[in-house]
């Protein structure tokens, strides 16, 4: 039983981190278009468009801003693209596109606009 309530306790946390990064993207501009997504290639957290741009943005939540960057190591930015490539082909046009990571953090929340190259 106590598993359960760690597992919803991760959710829920892993939920409200996401609410304050969309409401964070928003403040800066960003117009959101899609959370969780799911694709073949692995999840995306937000799909969002900063004017022409197409953002695929990673939300990470760790108690030091650096321990979250890090977090998104090369073997992520792999499942990022795919997914990101997946959700690309199922749309009419292919956009500009970035990769983008928001950390929440003790320190609060911190946007890296074009935080890593798409990876083959």
């Amino acid at each position: 039983m106590a598993e359960r309530s760690a597992v919803r306790s991760t959710t829920e946390k892993g939920r409200a981190g996401e609410d304050l990064a969309v409401a964070h993207l928003e403040r800066e501009g960003y117009q959101v278009l899609a959370r969780n997504v799911r694709t073949k290639g692995g999840e995306i957290d937000i799909v969002a468009r900063e004017g022409p741009l197409v953002c695929f943005v990673e939300v990470r939540r760790r108690k030091q801003t650096l321990d979250a960057l890090v977090s998104v190591d090369a073997k992520k930015q792999r499942r990022l693209t795919r997914a990101a490539t997946a959700w690309l082909a199922s749309q009419a046009q292919v956009p500009r596109c970035r990769f983008d990571v928001v950390v929440v953090s003790n320190a609060g929340v911190t946007l890296v606009r074009g935080a890593f190259e798409a990876a083959s």
